[in-house]
């Protein structure tokens, strides 16, 4: 009888098993909507939770010189301060998390929403898609680059544009000069590039031949507008038109 109730027992728990794996499966397109919703919460949360605590610090040269612009990266923020009769550009000012450690320096020059400071051989560039800090040599070599995780105006508006609204992003991914997005609601179904420093963005409708992968690094997403072919995949984005390359450019990160 014991016997018996054992089979019973462990049949139960195998059956429970291939329905809670049956589960699982069904609800896995979803997975990453619901994951990626909760980081994005918190993250704004954590964010504005900063920005009450910036309100009685002075980050920018003068109590006159608020921050207009505000980017975070893992490790730093950046705040663009208001320019002044010295340097009406602004000033470019780095902040580490950890250490606190800080540098003020003006802005150089700035082109749509990147800005760019100078500092003995080395230029600091911050978009609202990345930080980029470059060693100025016989050959230039980048010896940081970060993701900006959050990126706001003095109206606390988003300075970065990906996915429309209501749609997951299934890839982010980024090359010198773009980011690219593909998004969708429940699949992969919508194609969008934005240039880093936020002059021009495309949205296109993806093609149902492109090669969707179960591990998205494998994956190759399509879009066509009229004669132009837009491709990217875990290595490289090309634009061509007529079989000749208008783009063609290494993807630096993928995820």
């Amino acid at each position: 009888m014991k016997l018996l109730q054992s089979k019973v027992y462990h049949k139960g728990n195998l059956n429970l098993a291939f329905v809670s794996l049956g589960c699982l499966l069904f609800f896995s397109p979803f997975a990453k909507a619901q994951e990626q919703i909760q980081k994005e919460s918190t993250s704004v949360n954590n964010f504005n939770h900063y920005l009450i605590q910036l309100g009685k610090k002075q980050v920018c040269p003068s109590t006159k010189l608020l921050p207009k612009r505000i980017f975070e990266t893992a490790k730093y923020y950046i705040y663009i301060c208001k320019g002044d009769e010295t340097n009406s550009l602004g000033y470019y000012v780095q902040v580490s998390k950890n250490s606190g450690w800080k540098i003020t320096l003006p802005v150089s020059n700035k082109v749509d929403e990147a800005y760019f400071a100078k500092n003995t051989g080395v230029i600091y560039t911050v978009t609202s898609y990345e930080l980029v800090i470059t060693k100025l040599t016989k050959r230039s070599s980048v010896v940081l680059r970060e993701k900006v995780n959050n990126a706001i105006a003095a109206d606390g508006q988003s300075l970065a544009r990906g996915c429309p609204t209501g749609n997951t992003s299934f890839v982010e991914a980024a090359t010198k000069n773009y980011i690219v997005y593909i998004c969708g609601k429940q699949t992969p179904d919508t194609y969008v590039a934005v240039t880093k420093n936020g002059s021009n963005i495309i949205t296109l409708p993806l093609q149902l031949n492109y090669n969707s992968s179960t591990k998205t690094e494998d994956s190759e997403y399509i879009a066509i507008k009229d004669k132009t072919h837009y491709i990217i995949n875990r290595k490289m984005l090309k634009v061509s038109r007529d079989g000749r390359n208008l783009v063609k450019e290494k993807v630096l990160y993928w995820h």
